[in-house]
């Protein structure tokens, strides 16, 4: 075992992970459809990601549970039931972000169907360990994507203060519980042939579907013929906050096989939202 990894598994050991029951109050009359930078592209495509989490996260945490019975590392059982704590609590306030939504005349009862549908599919015809396999790689995604969010002065420029709190309270959450899901999956499967063929289907998947959820917005909002529009996702994507260009290489590490996620150790990033003395209630 190289320095790194050990490294890395020792900063695991060492997360405590606490849910925390957080309400967000979202005032339709308050917040404009281009909530994001008054930009279409910034805006629809958080709404998309959004979309994707209050049945992400319940298969997250089906996908743990489901390989608990082989871990026996006492500490990396107290980390699964934080991990399902704040996944559940994830799950809550997404769900009411996508109901608000709603107000603008977006389908989401139509899209939180099909994901509910996919996800009842996914755990009846996909074995335990591939959908651990996933979690591992949607895992990796939103902690690559949650340090943009909390390093990233223009990752969240111009986002109405409501959301802004919201994402940077999940990207917080999702950088503390990043290893759990691989953990467990390292401890109950370790297949790392499984790990890379999952993480190369599910950039596809996941690209997809978001793409998918944001075109449909931005029909609603008339502007998905807009070039003005796909300008500003170059922009998003490849200049400035330049997403794509910044998290490439922290998603090519997932390729190696001595990955870990706290290999890129952001604990400051924690330490700090605690020291701003962020409210928040413990369950």
């Amino acid at each position: 075992m190289n320095n790194s990894l050990k490294q890395a598994q020792q900063i695991s050991a060492s997360i405590d992970i606490a849910g925390r029951k957080m309400e967000f109050d979202f005032e339709p009359g308050d917040i404009p459809r281009d909530w994001y930078d008054n930009n279409s592209f910034k805006s629809s495509y958080m709404n998309a990601l959004s979309c994707l989490f209050p049945e992400g996260e319940r298969m997250f945490m089906d996908a743990v549970r489901d390989n608990q019975h082989k871990i026996s590392d006492p500490q990396l059982l107290q980390q699964i039931k934080g991990f399902i704590k704040q996944e559940a609590i994830h799950g809550h306030e997404h769900a009411q972000y996508n109901d608000f939504l709603k107000r603008w005349n977006y389908p989401i009862d139509k899209i939180m169907n099909f994901e509910k549908k996919e996800k009842v599919w996914m755990k009846k015809w996909l074995s335990p360990a591939r959908r651990l396999a996933i979690t591992c790689a949607l895992e990796h995604f939103t902690a690559i994507m949650a340090h943009q969010v909390l390093t990233n002065p223009a990752f969240t420029e111009g986002m109405h203060p409501q959301f802004k709190e919201m994402w940077r309270w999940h990207a917080i959450e999702e950088t503390e519980h990043k290893a759990v899901a691989y953990d467990v999956y390292q401890q109950a499967v370790g297949s790392y042939w499984l790990r890379i063929y999952t993480m190369l289907a599910i950039t596809l998947m996941f690209c997809f579907r978001t793409s998918l959820y944001q075109a449909v917005f931005l029909w609603k909002d008339g502007q998905l013929f807009n070039p003005k529009v796909w300008w500003n996702g170059i922009k998003f994507y490849f200049l400035k906050p330049g997403l794509v260009r910044h998290i490439w290489s922290d998603y090519l590490d997932y390729f190696r096989r001595d990955f870990h996620p706290w290999m890129h150790d952001n604990r400051e990033l924690l330490q700090q939202w605690e020291a701003e003395g962020q409210k928040y209630k413990a369950v």
